[in-house]
């Protein structure tokens, strides 16, 4: 068997809220937004479909989009539902110009070619629309070596710092974007986030892969840490 990716393993073991902050940072920030009831709401990457169900119990018009079919499966599972389901690539979003208020991206402009999946967010986003994202950010300048080994694990196609982060929001046409740290949340860490809904004959080494996971976030939480970026268009 070839080395799966990190992205494999999310979905193998059906990770809901993998994310930095976990399921309730998304809550909040989403609560903290005062959505308007209609707003239509563009969720990019949304995994297993544990945001996609929140916003949907609360009837906004919502929508899921992700990369990855096993990802996907397991969102129509959890929802009972795939007319709000979509499959594709963030670089590239099927989408017509302007067509969304809001657009939640948790933890995926890192995996992508993030400039051009930032120009295609704002591309769909209405004017005055928001895009909120929670990316991994780099906090310090680590030795090459080290930077290298986070991005292979991961397979970042990027590790930026807040103000690479800023100046591709910028550059992709955003007017605004603020910068937020989980601190800045008030959340109450008293439930669990994550969820897991594993595939069958689940392979070994995506266990071996799971604690090297932990052990690089234990190593590098210094160096790697996650921001929330709030860009208007």
């Amino acid at each position: 068997m070839h080395m799966p990716s990190y992205l494999d393993l999310l979905a193998q073991l059906g990770v809901g809220g993998a994310h930095p902050g976990g399921f309730l940072l998304t809550k909040e920030i989403i609560e903290r937004e005062m959505v308007s009831e209609s707003a239509v709401i563009l969720d990019v990457g949304c995994g297993t479909g544990q945001t996609l169900q929140f916003l949907r119990s609360m009837n906004y018009d919502a929508t899921g989009f992700d990369c990855d079919p096993t990802m996907l499966l397991k969102a129509k599972k959890r929802l009972n539902d795939d007319t709000c389901l979509i499959h594709g690539t963030a670089e590239k979003l099927p989408f017509k110009d302007s067509q969304f208020d809001l657009i939640l991206c948790e933890s995926v402009l890192s995996f992508t070619h993030s400039q051009q999946s930032l120009y295609e967010m704002h591309r769909v986003l209405k004017d005055h629309g928001v895009l909120l994202a929670i990316e991994v950010t780099r906090i310090d300048h680590p030795a090459d070596e080290i930077q290298k080994k986070i991005q292979s694990f991961y397979g970042f196609r990027n590790l930026l710092t807040e103000y690479e982060w800023k100046s591709a929001f910028y550059q992709a046409g955003f007017k605004k974007t603020d910068i937020f740290t989980e601190e800045d949340y008030d959340i109450e860490d008293d439930e669990p986030t994550t969820e897991f809904d594993m595939s069958d004959d689940l392979d070994p080494i995506y266990f071996e892969m799971l604690a090297k996971h932990e052990e690089l976030r234990e190593a590098y939480q210094q160096t790697v840490q996650f921001r929330i970026f709030r860009g208007v268009k």
